[in-house]
């Protein structure tokens, strides 16, 4: 693509709407004059980068501007006139944009006398794909053409895109993507005009000569709903109104990632985050439907469905992949995934071992066995390689943590899973787990002034790398410590140099080269102290717990209860708001899904659906007041529990014929 060079766009400041494959990034005044990544997408593409409204040749003052659920945004503006004889407006423009290709643009006169004024909307698109927009590249705007009731433009590798309003426009210049429309106006009357744009490979198809179900006659109609989600519409209550918020904020941006999978139709996937990886990943994929487990378990069947089809089947250096192996990236379409990620095999056997305790039925568990089989057999020669069971990234590199969990987790769900197919192989995996453990204590255990911690890797020496970091947070939900070894994480995570009072910062702030914006070090990761925080509280860490998740409700506000997939690890400082990390996707579906395993293991639900029984301990009296969990799913039947202010559990509603425990 030729053009000019930029540094990577963007898009802190923008406001960003979400309905999977189609995405607005919008600037907070609505105006779309394509300056780095704004514009309206679809499939990766940039169907429009201009979209700008004047009025009487001038445009409107900005009033206010906000995200609406996650596939919509609404922007207010006013108009006035210089022979006005008052400050008060005397047009209010309201504007609403959505993801999908629909804007819909009303001009209010306030005034109390008519009001003949021509209205613009100047439109111009470079149709491109968001991967060069992201790498700095931007072509030149592309020439319109006049087409019934709006502009076309087409790129040179065959992408068409079409805006067509209604009503018409009077007049229809090309030449500078111009839309005009001369309105009059009584006092206490509006104006409404809707624009539809739709764009595909191939060109744009003729618009159809009668209505559709937009309204708009001769606009194509905006794609086929997806239908329900693949999980429970939960409803959470809470004395402290921000759980409720940020869980209702995140399942509607969830909802506006889903993106069908070519293979499995029926069961849509969450992208992993927007802007930029609005399509399905392996590794974010396996994290999301695992965390949205309590939600029910067909997004978890679908995605061990979707996953192991592309399992690996050869050896090839070039991507990584290896028989067995689960692809961490699937890339654009699924059509070429990479396996050079250890960890995403051992994730997969858990989450089907998760699923399976939530309540994941034979019927859906006997097509993936063939696939459990294949990933154990990579995780094993991948744990036996090393006499200790370390788990190295390739022979000779660096042991990380967090991968040691994983793969200790991995380990005891493949015991659990194969304990009645195969009983001499769930010995063996037993043996392992164990054997991982012993090592793991022993040779990442570590300490400074600050005391005791676990080492963030060991180096290809053998070594332990002893940086404080926030990916210890992720070991007491694994099982891989001991009562002591989580007491110690829980305090090292309290500590000033991890904990922001915004979150986990991903290193510590004392540790050389931090800094609180580095994406590999000094960043808050939402879903990090989410998977921390649920793993405090099944640990009898509830306090430490708490208190981290107290600080991700601190910044939930300042983003609009829309957690980002990071923000600065700056110390929380009273009267100051969390700084938004400028490269961070806005909504992430880990991010968006982190928040409900923190609550589900905060009031101590724990499913055996195999044994039909569900155990409930809440670990303290919840900090923040009484906490309802309505329509939760465990083996597809309502679940519903109630903890009051004294951390007394009430289960309102269970599956019938499931045994309860305290």
């Amino acid at each position: 693509m030729t053009g000019t060079r930029t540094p990577h766009p963007l898009a802190h400041d923008a406001l960003i709407c979400v309905d999977a494959p189609g995405m607005a990034i919008c600037p907070l005044d609505g105006q779309l004059r394509g300056r780095g990544v704004q514009g309206l997408f679809h499939d990766g593409r940039r169907l429009l980068a201009r979209s700008l409204v004047t009025i009487g040749g001038s445009e409107p003052e900005p009033l206010s501007s906000h995200v609406v659920g996650s596939g919509a945004a609404r922007f207010l503006a006013m108009h006035r006139f210089v022979a006005d004889p008052t400050p008060d407006p005397v047009l209010v423009v309201d504007r609403t944009r959505q993801a999908d290709g629909r804007e819909r643009v009303v001009v209010r006169n306030t005034a109390t006398r008519p009001v003949r004024v021509p209205v613009e909307l100047t439109l111009g698109t470079d149709l491109a794909p968001l991967s060069e927009l992201r790498n700095g590249r931007r072509g030149p705007d592309l020439p319109a053409r006049v087409c019934p009731g709006g502009l076309s433009w087409t790129s040179s590798d065959g992408w068409g895109v079409r805006a067509v309003a209604a009503p018409a426009p009077e007049t229809a210049l090309a030449a500078s993507g111009l839309l005009r429309w001369d309105i009059t106006l009584e006092p206490a009357t509006s104006w409404t005009v809707e624009l539809r744009v739709t764009g595909e490979p191939g060109g744009v198809r003729a618009a159809p000569s009668a209505g559709v179900s937009a309204g708009l006659p001769g606009i194509p109609a905006p794609r086929a709903p997806l239908g329900p989600p693949p999980w429970s519409e939960a409803r959470v209550r809470c004395d402290d109104f921000r759980v409720a918020a940020l869980v209702r904020q995140s399942l509607m941006d969830l909802r506006g990632l889903l993106i069908a999978d070519p293979e499995h139709r029926t069961v849509p996937m969450p992208a992993a985050g927007a802007p930029w990886q609005l399509t399905p990943t392996g590794r974010d994929s396996l994290w999301t439907a695992r965390m949205l487990l309590p939600l029910g378990t067909r997004l978890a069947a679908g995605t061990l469905r979707m996953l192991g089809d592309r399992q690996g089947s050869r050896a090839d250096p070039a991507t990584g992949e290896a028989p067995g192996r689960i692809p961490h990236s699937l890339g654009p379409g699924g059509r070429t995934p990479r396996y050079d990620c250890v960890g995403t095999t051992a994730l997969y056997v858990t989450l089907l071992g998760e699923a399976r305790r939530w309540g994941l039925s034979d019927s859906e568990t006997e097509p993936l066995l063939p696939h459990l089989d294949r990933a154990l057999g990579h995780v094993a020669a991948t744990m036996d390689a090393d006499p200790d069971g370390i788990v190295r990234l390739g022979p000779g590199g660096p042991a990380p943590c967090e991968l040691q969990g994983q793969m200790y987790e991995a380990a005891w769900h493949a015991a659990v899973l194969l304990r009645e197919r195969d009983p001499e192989s769930a010995e063996a995996w037993e043996a392992r787990a164990h054997k991982l453990a012993s090592a793991f204590r022993e040779r990442f255990r570590t300490e400074d002034g600050a005391g005791v911690f676990y080492a963030a890797a060991l180096n290809a020496a053998g070594r332990p790398v002893s940086v404080p970091n926030s990916a210890m947070g992720q070991l007491p939900g694994t099982g891989i410590l001991d009562e002591d070894g989580c007491a110690d994480v829980a305090r090292r995570l309290l500590s000033p140099d991890l904990n922001c009072g915004w979150g986990l910062r991903g290193v510590g702030s004392r540790t050389h080269g931090y800094h609180p914006l580095a994406v590999r070090g000094g960043v808050v990761r939402a879903h990090e102290t989410c998977v921390a925080v649920a793993g405090l509280a099944v640990s009898g860490q509830a306090e430490a717990a708490y208190e981290l998740l107290s600080g991700l409700l601190e910044a939930a506000p300042y983003f609009g209860y829309r957690m980002p997939e990071m923000h600065a690890g700056e110390q929380r400082v009273p009267g100051h708001a969390p700084v938004a990390h400028p490269l961070a996707c806005r909504p992430l579906a880990r991010s968006a899904a982190a928040v409900l395993p923190a609550l589900v293991a905060l009031a101590g639900v724990r499913p055996e659906a195999p044994e039909a029984r569900v155990i409930v301990r809440p670990p303290v009296a919840p900090a923040f007041g009484e906490l309802e969990l309505a329509d939760l799913r465990i083996a597809g039947e309502a679940f519903t529990v109630r903890v009051n202010r004294q951390g007394q559990a009430v289960v309102e509603e269970a599956p019938e014929g499931f045994q309860l425990a305290e």
